[in-house]
């Protein structure tokens, strides 16, 4: 989901950033339900070298970049993203055998987190590259993936596994995924594009229908 704000109250400084999004453990001795909901729901992983199986892991690093690192004020990204204030304050939190700190929370809305008590990500478009990329997953087309299945003309353990009966029209699946945010969108039927006047380009030299003109008294 996109918020666009009005002007007014559109965010304009870090100050104003870190009061609506959070990237660190909340004080369990002052805000007791917020620090439950936040174990329960906004903590990443453990990856990498706490858990190297971790379904985030590609190439041996994790492909949103977590652990994150510590940050004492936040500031605006090289790659359009902001790196929200982690600070090294040793809180922690155990989630199962591992301890975790502030550099594993995924950013966080204290009040949709205590509303929703569920896993929100809340982050704050700061550059024109970041709002053309949520775009994009708006009004791009459906992703599409061409199946093929094989199997072996014998069935059992002494099948030849190199001899394949291909039937190309039983076997190829031409298959469409939609994701939750389209099949939304969709189902509300609300507009993915739309015009609003129709533009006919006009042919100058039709036949026979070229304009002419005539000096007054030389018509012949």
């Amino acid at each position: 989901m996109l918020i666009i704000l009005d002007s007014e109250d559109k965010i304009n400084d870090d100050n104003h950033i870190d009061h609506i999004v959070c990237s660190e453990i909340p004080d369990a001795a002052r805000f007791q339900q917020l620090y439950e909901c936040g174990r329960r729901h906004m903590i990443h992983g453990p990856c990498g070298t706490l858990n190297p199986h971790s379904p985030c892991m590609e190439d041996g690093k994790c492909s949103k970049e977590f652990p994150k690192e510590f940050q004492n004020v936040t500031m605006a990204n090289k790659d359009g993203y902001l790196r929200y204030r982690r600070r090294d304050n040793r809180i922690t939190m155990t989630i199962g055998k591992y301890e975790v700190d502030n550099r594993w929370i995924v950013p966080y809305n204290p009040y949709l987190l205590m509303k929703y008590n569920a896993h929100i990500n809340v982050e704050i478009c700061a550059t024109v590259k970041s709002i053309k990329y949520l775009f994009k997953y708006i009004y791009k087309r459906h992703d599409c993936c061409n199946i093929k299945l094989k199997r072996p003309i014998q069935e059992g353990a002494v099948a030849a596994q190199e001899t394949l009966e291909w039937d190309e029209i039983k076997t190829h699946l031409d298959a469409r995924y939609v994701s939750a945010s389209e099949a939304a969108w969709r189902l509300f039927e609300f507009p993915l594009h739309n015009k609003s006047h129709a533009i006919i380009r006009l042919d100058v030299h039709l036949p026979n229908q070229q304009p002419v003109y005539f000096a007054e008294g030389n018509e012949q």
